[in-house]
């Protein structure tokens, strides 16, 4: 399928890349149809980019890239609408905002984004009880990442 996007131009997308988002991100409800994209140069970031308003796309990226101490901890209820069984199946990642100043960097980290990679369903949630906010500086973190191999971390806890 094509998407005509502001950001990209068109693109083409396999139907099996969709992501489905149920309930829709936080303020963007109805919008249920994303697509990760992922650039060579812009790397570790990538794009969520919708395809219900291809006008809208959020940068994202792993959290423990920048924090490698980064942990969520759900109780399986609040993961059984995107059907998780095992938490190696799910990546995880929060959206980032690139201000003109690229020192101002910051990560949504009280707002992750948990994608089930076996069946490509996705839902962001609202860690309530933790010490994230919405607005961590992500160039004071640039240093940890040089010293965490990411492919090995776990990041979701459920119980």
């Amino acid at each position: 399928m094509e998407v005509q996007t502001r950001q990209f131009g068109t693109i083409e997308v396999n139907e099996a890349d969709i992501l489905q988002i149920p309930k829709g991100l936080l303020g963007f409800e109805g919008l249920e149809h994303f697509v990760l994209m992922e650039s060579a140069e812009c790397l570790p970031f990538r794009w969520l980019q919708c395809i219900d308003a291809p006008d809208l796309a959020f940068v994202v990226v792993s959290p423990v890239v920048f924090f490698p101490d980064y942990r969520v901890a759900v109780h399986a209820k609040e993961v059984a609408d995107i059907e998780v069984a095992d938490p190696h199946d799910v990546e995880i990642f929060v959206v980032v905002t690139i201000p003109e100043r690229l020192e101002d960097m910051t990560a949504n980290l009280q707002g992750p984004i948990l994608v089930n990679k076996r069946n490509n369903r996705v839902k962001q949630l609202v860690l309530t009880d933790s010490q994230y906010s919405v607005a961590h500086s992500v160039v004071k973190q640039m240093e940890r990442r040089r010293s965490v191999d990411t492919q090995k971390i776990t990041t979701v806890q459920i119980s």
